[in-house]
């Protein structure tokens, strides 16, 4: 596997239309995929998100939570992708993607499905909701027990004897440490649970291979949150899965401009540099 500055040079080297690119160290090598003909359905899919004012255009009875009313609050809009892919006849198949979750929805009829199996995600997320219930609970509990302990120490400081403070003291330290326990352990919990998560994805790539997100990106550095969400891991992932061949890849911003004001309406963007440049070159591969 190449060092980060070599790959940095293989990267800067890219042809200026690569939309989506990235390492790949299975093969030392950089794969990419221009935007080949992907504009065209992305302006046409933009038009429909502008005229329907929703992402289930395509049904006669709309659902509240798939309208794009979200897009214009305060948390700014999302993020659409297109694929332009060709399947084993030579027929044209055109996918479409959203990043991440829309409006608490990871599915919507007529986009690609998340990176990650759904009933999985349900079932952990139930499990750590339950485990982070409890551990919540008690942590409130110990928060009581300390700020009890606090008070009976200052009343015992203004009024009681040596040996009254000299237990209050003990008390309240007592009290203190199992508050900073409990919340050691709910984070270190949480932490770990991240690697369940990660596990759930399972990537796909052209040459028929599949490997958990954790063992495909290459950075040392820990794996973003929200990594295998955008909508290029989403729509090379549905490709690879059902067999086609992908040729372009277009992504652009729909909504308003996000809080970090490096997004903005109806404006094509390659993909993004810290969670999906070191996942893609492994997805790419065989392409």
């Amino acid at each position: 596997m190449k060092n980060s500055a070599d790959i940095d040079q293989l990267l800067a080297a890219l042809p200026e239309d690569a939309t989506c690119y990235g390492y790949c160290p299975d093969c030392d090598e950089v794969h990419y995929l221009t935007e080949g003909n992907s504009r065209r359905y992305a302006l046409e899919l933009m038009a429909d998100l502008e005229q329907h004012k929703r992402i289930d255009f395509h049904r006669p009875d709309s659902e509240p939570l798939f309208s794009t009313d979200c897009l214009w609050a305060e948390r700014g809009g999302q993020m659409f992708g297109v694929l332009e892919c060709v399947d084993g006849e030579g027929k044209t198949v055109v996918l479409r993607a959203f990043s991440g979750q829309f409006n608490t929805r990871w599915q919507a009829e007529g986009w690609v499905p998340p990176t990650f199996d759904l009933a999985g995600y349900s079932q952990l997320m139930a499990k750590i909701e339950a485990a982070v219930k409890l551990m919540t609970a008690n942590i409130e509990a110990c928060q009581q027990k300390a700020d009890q302990g606090k008070l009976k120490f200052e009343e015992a400081m203004g009024s009681g004897g040596r040996a009254a403070q000299k237990e209050c003291r003990r008390q309240m330290k007592e009290a203190c440490n199992a508050l900073d326990l409990a919340k050691k352990k709910r984070r270190t919990y949480s932490q770990s649970m991240m690697n369940d998560f990660q596990e759930l994805y399972q990537l796909h790539n052209f040459k028929g291979t599949q490997r958990s997100i954790l063992n495909v990106f290459y950075e040392e550095r820990g794996i973003p949150t929200g990594t295998g969400d955008c909508c290029a891991p989403k729509l090379l992932y549905a490709a690879a899965q059902n067999g086609l061949t992908a040729l372009g890849l277009s992504e652009f911003y729909f909504g308003r401009e996000n809080k970090a004001s490096t997004r903005f309406h109806k404006e094509f963007y390659p993909s993004c540099k810290n969670k999906c440049q070191p996942i893609l070159g492994y997805m790419l591969c065989g392409l």
